[in-house]
């Protein structure tokens, strides 16, 4: 989304020991330029919205299943805080998740997902909260916008986790150099082993939107060197709990406008899943705005999924969804279309 917006950071991070997400300490000078923001996730009990336990996520309380999985589907979404009736919009937007996007399901429990959403605008936050389908089977990160996004802002990120998919911990990192309020917003979730493995592993799954516009490119370069070097974070709980945390994706609109932007994932040590892991047939310049509606700017691949080297986990199965989707009355649920992919453990 091209529309820029002002907000200020918040207090410092502290983390809650259990969390591998304590393990994250600002290492260059761009990383303590910006702001850590503890952040508690919500879920749906007892008719009522209640804070997730904090005990590492309580796993047997938030995870229906025994075991974690061993794969699970990722996806993300701007759905656009800028254009009129946001609320119906993200309404049509969530109707669409629970019946389309995982059409095997049919409306009901949804494989293990994480569904990564980009301006939810704040007066539609509680669209979400309504939603029966969220209520009944996902977590939502952060559980108030007021907690995990930055000061002031309109719009912001949140991140869906299914109830099958144990939630380790999150936090939200607000890019001080960001004039328009962006964010990465983490969460660490476990992961099966591979065949034949008892071990679990953690995954670090980042929202992100990132700064917007030519105006906002150097700014674009600061903020992917800060989330690579969150992917880059390894280290084993051991003794803790038995789970090692092995890299992960940064999945959102990056904004990639500039010819630097395309070399970001590469100068980061990150892979660009959609050169290398799209599904057959999938159309190759991947664009993902300037379709919904044509405009005077060029269509381009905003929204990416990129993620780090590793043996640990591959990922598979690239595509777009929601694309030219309309609302009965014809106007457009988002100027983007939203990007699906799988990620499957790997023995190691």
């Amino acid at each position: 989304m091209l529309r820029p917006s002002k907000a200020r950071v918040r207090k410092p991070f502290r983390s809650s020991p259990p969390s591998p997400l304590s393990t994250v300490t600002p290492s260059s000078r761009d990383m303590m330029a910006n702001t850590f923001v503890p952040i508690r996730a919500k879920w749906f009990s007892s008719g009522q919205w209640i804070y997730a336990p904090q005990s590492t996520y309580d796993i047997k309380a938030l995870n229906p299943t025994e075991e974690p999985p061993t794969s699970l589907k990722v996806l993300t979404w701007n759905v656009d805080f800028a254009a009129l009736k946001a609320d119906q919009r993200l309404k049509a937007a969530l109707d669409y998740l629970q019946f389309k996007a995982f059409p095997d399901y049919e409306g009901g429990q949804p494989p293990p997902c994480l569904i990564l959403l980009q301006e939810i605008a704040l007066w539609a936050f509680d669209v979400l909260l309504e939603h029966p389908w969220v209520r009944e089977y996902f977590i939502v990160v952060p559980g108030s916008p007021r907690t995990g996004w930055p000061k002031d802002g309109t719009y912001g990120t949140v991140t869906l986790v299914a109830r099958s998919v144990p939630l380790v911990g999150s936090m939200c990192l607000h890019f001080k150099e960001s004039k328009m309020g962006r964010n990465a917003l983490v969460t660490d979730v476990a992961l099966g082993g591979g065949a034949g493995e008892a071990r679990w592993r953690v995954l670090r799954v980042i929202n992100t939107h990132l700064e917007s516009l030519l105006e906002g490119t150097a700014r674009r370069v600061v903020q992917m060197g800060v989330i690579a070097e969150l992917l880059r974070e390894e280290r084993s709980r051991g003794e803790e709990g038995g789970s090692t945390l092995v890299g992960g994706l940064v999945c959102g609109d990056m904004n990639a406008i500039a010819p630097s932007d395309q070399m970001l994932a590469e100068r980061n040590g990150l892979v660009d899943a959609w050169k290398h892991a799209r599904r057959e047939g999938e159309d190759g310049d991947g664009a993902t705005w300037g379709y919904q509606p044509r405009n005077r700017y060029p269509p381009g691949r905003l929204d990416r999924i990129l993620h780090t080297k590793s043996d640990a986990f591959d990922v598979r199965d690239v595509r777009r969804v929601a694309v030219m989707l309309k609302m009965v009355e014809g106007n457009w649920i988002s100027d983007h279309n939203a990007l699906m992919c799988e990620v499957e453990a790997q023995p190691c």
